[in-house]
């Protein structure tokens, strides 16, 4: 974790020094500079209409009472988008342009998510479900996944939890 961060630090400026270094050599330090507000203006422009689509999507769904997981993942995809635009840089641009791809966005930010889960010795589940009406079901159904752990004394076999009713109760 600690190398990913410094890469983050200072391998991606590095990394943009040397490309603004070469395409400006290429097309000359103005149109460098101007490639580089044309990005950040696209990238603003393409934040605010998907951003807008993901808002009114998230809203649909909570008017229907559904909990808008999908979009607050592709909010979040937007986000790191948008931030990868603003910042100078080309790679950082051809990163934020790879967001902008809604098929390419969830694919990428699965793959953080996944990342962050095992960094945190965690287990995440993302399950993109069908409605009722596609899948043919009648009702609907909650599944919840958890892990646990049985903090009972495990030596007090007794049967009796201090209460008389004659099961065990976890120690207070």
């Amino acid at each position: 974790m600690a190398l990913l961060i410094l890469f983050i630090l200072i391998g991606i400026p590095v990394i943009e020094i040397f490309v603004f270094a070469e395409v400006g050599g290429i097309i000359g330090g103005w149109a460098t500079v101007g490639l580089t507000l044309l990005t950040a203006a696209l990238g603003a422009i393409l934040f605010r209409s998907q951003g807008t689509a993901v808002l009114q999507r998230a809203q649909e769904q909570l008017q229907r009472e559904e909990t808008p997981l999908a979009e607050i993942i592709d909010g979040v995809g937007l986000l790191l988008a948008a931030a990868f635009l603003f910042l100078p840089g080309f790679v950082t641009d051809a990163a934020g342009f790879l967001l902008f791809i809604p098929p390419l966005r969830v694919v990428l930010i699965g793959m953080l998510f996944r990342g962050a889960a095992r960094a945190a010795d965690s287990h995440v589940w993302i399950v993109r479900g069908r409605s009722d009406k596609a899948s043919g079901a009648s009702g609907s159904k909650t599944v919840i996944d958890a892990e646990f752990e049985d903090l009972t004394d495990k030596e007090d076999n007794s049967g009796t939890g201090g209460d008389g009713s004659g099961r065990d109760l976890p120690p207070r």
